[in-house]
């Protein structure tokens, strides 16, 4: 069983370094400048007709791609399970929300064989849900990566909707390099959620973690959302 390992002090200061030089988007890359290449590839989010799960699908395949079950009062049960195809379909990724914690574990594989799972950890690294942080492995190699609160770079270049929270980038904690982002698509439609875009071609794996670590992120921040509003909200935590 494998897990992220932590960073020693030097390289925790190297990418807070890091992490700063990338907090304004526009150090990263300008709208324009996301065009497509071999990396490129936009998902779209649709929640399904009970508006308590999502379907994912690739923008130039209408088929679904995963089927992602979010459960909120279903002790034992994993917060996220990302099924291939349908519901029903195999098990490839989860996220566990711990109790009275905004950490989540991140599940790659099947938890039905424990011994080929691989667990990472997606911390928050900021008192305002901004920034969120996780590790794994590209290239034979641990890397950091980000995932930050963003208002001026949308998908495909398009302008996201200044006051939501619900517009993230993913930066190589590093190097500081634009890889993803996800856009709300606010009141545009009921079912359709929004979409993500992931600039690079590092393996299935991380695309998995890439959407997995994304839906994560959007899913306690309704759930805090419902908690504000006084409607529950159920699995734990920030």
């Amino acid at each position: 069983m494998a897990s992220a390992k932590q960073p020693n002090a030097e390289s925790s200061k190297s990418h807070d370094h890091a992490s700063e030089a990338a907090s304004v988007d526009t150090q990263l890359s300008a709208p324009g400048d996301l065009g497509p290449d071999d990396g490129h590839r936009i998902f779209n989010v649709y929640s399904t007709t009970s508006f308590t799960n999502y379907r994912i699908s690739q923008s130039d395949d209408k088929a679904t791609l995963y089927y992602v079950r979010a459960s909120t009062f279903t002790p034992g049960k994993p917060e996220i399970t990302f099924h291939v195809g349908e519901r029903g379909g195999p098990v490839v990724g989860i996220a566990n929300f711990l109790k009275f914690s905004s950490q989540s574990k991140i599940g790659l594989g099947d938890p039905a064989e424990p011994l080929k799972m691989v667990w990472e950890d997606l911390k928050k690294e900021s008192k305002d849900h901004s920034k969120y942080r996780f590790e794994t492995t590209v290239d034979d190699a641990r890397r950091g990566f980000l995932w930050k609160r963003t208002r001026s770079i949308g998908v495909e270049g398009s302008v996201p909707n200044k006051f939501s929270e619900s517009n993230f980038k993913l930066v190589d904690e590093q190097t500081g390099e634009l890889l993803g982002i996800y856009s709300t698509n606010g009141i545009k439609s009921i079912k359709k959620q929004g979409k993500f875009q992931l600039n690079k071609n590092y393996g299935p794996e991380f695309d998995l973690m890439f959407l997995l670590t994304g839906m994560t992120l959007l899913e306690r921040l309704q759930r805090r959302k419902h908690a504000r509003g006084g409607g529950g909200g159920g699995g734990g935590g920030g």
